[in-house]
């Protein structure tokens, strides 16, 4: 059975993911290993075929190393040749158009679903497998809901396969011992925050007698965005324009609005100060190192290594998720999560080779597994082995897993394509089970309960792009990203705003906006959705 065909050609909506991510696989129900196909001594069978298979992918943080343990385990254990290059996120858009170009793409080709405007161009020149005929053969992919397929489906064909992600909101939390030792509340508004973050700069929060704090950390293409709700996200079509059009949140006012505020923190010193070339690591290391008060928090996907190595600094460190904050126009609520943050797509000329395909599907069918915290030890064989092995790649202290010197890659995890689990819609995804220390336990925690007691707004862009943007999206994202900067270093006048949005919509985004728009509208959204 083939999933449900779609008319319009999408891909995955512009989602700038900014979790301080530790790879690996936070859990899946448990299944045997997969084996070469075994023959009798009496049998004269020819061995099994070693594959060479390659793959390319984005990584936040660092690489394990090339020739990390992990590797060879995953080599024997699959009988291949297997090597993923992982790119640092900042230069992985760059590497990835090189790659399709010079016509040698890999088996496996990694997408963020922030920076995947060329994918439906590739897609229909011919560049990725089409999938549909294999979905049902894996309970992975079968338990995709339609909707997530729309993304990576063009004229009725489906060319990826989206990564879990939780439907959660992500948040900001604060150094509550900061706000203490200051005595001052919980911020709950820009205002409040703007006036906190200045103390946090200024008043000496760690009462350590030095000058030696801020107030936020941020980094290049102003990352995270600190959005404190749909009213000021980058890439919520939430805002409409005069004619009632949904336009995209880079040129909202609300947008604006949050530029102001990061201007008037820069002028205060009180954000990472050459924000605009930190990479993404740099930036989680300002937070957890105990320099910066606040930060992003989110459901699943945070390290607990940074956790440890900011504790290390400041034991008696407290945190606090901030809520949404009450819109101007009356709102109040999260973005309600996508579904899915990145997904991968396979060369088109794997259909030549059906064993080699076959046995990259079963490895990615492996990979995705989600491991209930109860399985997470030798119990599992699967888990056991994609970790490492207890005692050697990972050790399990008061019933939960913690591996063992990550940056060594003696875990098999790290290799993979795809080593995020897809939990099923009937599983709990215990996102506190990837964790052993209490206070990260407690601000997931908090976070989790938070996104239930406030509403979700519905992104109406999900799973939809528009030709000009696939053509012209990233280039004009860039150029917003890179002009809003310099107004928060003073390099040009927050006064130019229109002056900018009018250049965006003269260069192809009022195009885009017509484009998106009409979807909407074949789609039934003419008032804004909260789940």
């Amino acid at each position: 059975m083939k999933k449900k065909a779609y008319l319009v050609s999408t891909v995955a909506a512009a989602m700038l993911v900014s979790a301080a991510c530790s790879n690996g696989n936070n859990a899946g129900s448990s299944s045997e290993k997969p084996s070469p196909t075994q023959s009798t001594p009496a049998e004269s069978a020819a061995p099994e075929k070693v594959h060479k298979i390659s793959g390319i992918t984005y990584i936040y943080g660092n690489p394990a190393p090339n020739d990390g343990e992990g590797l060879k385990k995953l080599n024997e254990k699959f009988n291949v040749d297997y090597f993923v290059e992982k790119v640092p996120a900042e230069t992985y858009p760059e590497k990835l158009s090189a790659v399709v170009s010079s016509g040698s793409m890999p088996d496996m080709i990694g997408f963020e679903a922030s920076r995947a405007d060329n994918f439906p161009r590739w897609a229909k020149q011919g560049a990725f497998l089409e999938l549909n005929d294999y979905i049902d053969q894996y309970p992975s992919l079968k338990a995709i809901p339609d909707e997530l397929w729309a993304p990576f489906t063009i004229d009725g064909k489906i060319y990826g396969i989206p990564s879990w992600s939780p439907t959660e909101s992500s948040s900001f939390y604060i150094r509550k011992d900061w706000l203490d030792n200051l005595g001052l509340p919980v911020p709950t508004n820009y205002e409040e925050l703007a006036s906190t973050l200045i103390a946090f700069t200024n008043d000496d929060p760690d009462k350590n007698g030095n000058k030696d704090t801020y107030g936020m950390a941020i980094g290049q293409n102003i990352n995270p965005n600190y959005a404190m709700g749909p009213y000021w996200q980058f890439d919520s079509y939430y805002h409409q324009d005069e004619k009632g059009n949904y336009i995209p949140g880079m040129i909202s006012q609300g947008r604006k609005e949050l530029i102001e505020f990061f201007n008037k923190l820069y002028q205060a010193k009180a954000l990472t100060p050459d924000f605009a070339v930190i990479n993404w690591a740099d930036t989680n290391n300002e937070f957890y190192s105990s320099k910066a008060g606040l930060f992003l928090v989110a459901p699943r996907g945070m390290s607990q290594d940074y956790m440890t190595s900011l504790l290390e600094i400041s034991p008696d460190a407290e945190f606090a998720v901030l809520p949404p904050f009450l819109a101007p126009d009356g709102s109040q609520g999260f973005v309600g999560g996508k579904g899915y943050a990145r997904f991968n797509a396979f060369n088109a000329k794997l259909k030549d080779d059906p064993e080699k395909l076959k046995k990259i599907l079963d490895m990615h069918e492996f990979s995705r597994q989600f491991y209930p915290m109860a399985e997470q030890n030798a119990s599992n064989a699967d888990h056991d082995w994609f970790y490492g092995g207890e005692g050697a790649g990972y050790e399990v202290a008061d019933g939960k897993r913690k591996v063992i010197e990550p940056e060594k890659g003696s875990q098999p995890y790290h290799y993979f394509q795809d080593n995020t689990a897809w939990v099923l819609p009937d599983q709990d995804p215990e996102f506190e089970s990837a964790y052993t220390e209490p206070k990260l336990i407690q601000a997931t925690t908090d976070l989790v309960k938070m996104s239930k007691d406030y509403k979700q707004y519905f992104q109406p862009n999900v799973g939809v792009v528009s030709e000009t943007e696939a053509a012209k999206g990233a280039e004009l994202m860039q150029f917003l990203m890179n002009e809003q900067t310099k107004m928060i270093v003073g390099q040009r006048p927050i006064s130019d705003w229109d002056a900018v949005v009018n250049e965006y919509l003269s260069r192809g985004g009022s195009q885009i906006i017509e484009e998106y728009n009409a979807v909407f509208k074949e789609r039934g959204y003419t008032e804004r959705r909260w789940k």
